[in-house]
């Protein structure tokens, strides 16, 4: 019986050739386009500009030090730009060490899901 099924169910799914191409058209026209180049671009630009970021903390975590607008920099690069964390503009040219990707990875982990959308949301907002 379970065979029967998978052969009924599976049946009803198929498209024709054309059909399946016109909906990937159509996903393609409908998908929003990134530039990625551009959103690195616009975070390299902030490297040296907190005020974004001190605004952020504020609404979304009283209290953070200072000293972490680096990695609020960091998260945005990885989960904004989908850049390669080793390329972070917030290490000025220099490779990470273990303890600065460790220091990083403990920011991301403790930014609950609101957070991280008003860190995605400060990167398009004036610097």
């Amino acid at each position: 019986m379970g065979v029967r099924c998978a052969r009924a169910c599976s049946a009803t799914m198929l498209v024709t050739a054309d059909e399946w191409r016109a909906r990937v058209r159509r996903a393609i026209e409908e998908t929003p386009r990134e530039n990625y180049r551009t959103l690195e671009a616009k975070i390299r630009h902030r490297l040296g500009m907190s005020r974004w970021f001190d605004e952020w903390a504020h609404h979304n975590r009283p209290g953070t030090r200072r000293g972490t607008y680096d990695l609020g920099l960091t998260w945005q690069w990885l989960h904004v730009a989908h850049a390669h964390l080793d390329l972070s503009p917030a290490w000025r040219g220099r490779k990470p060490t273990a303890e600065d990707r460790a220091r990083y990875r403990q920011f991301e982990d403790s930014l609950d899901d609101r957070q991280q959308r008003g860190l995605a949301n400060a990167l398009h907002k004036r610097a």
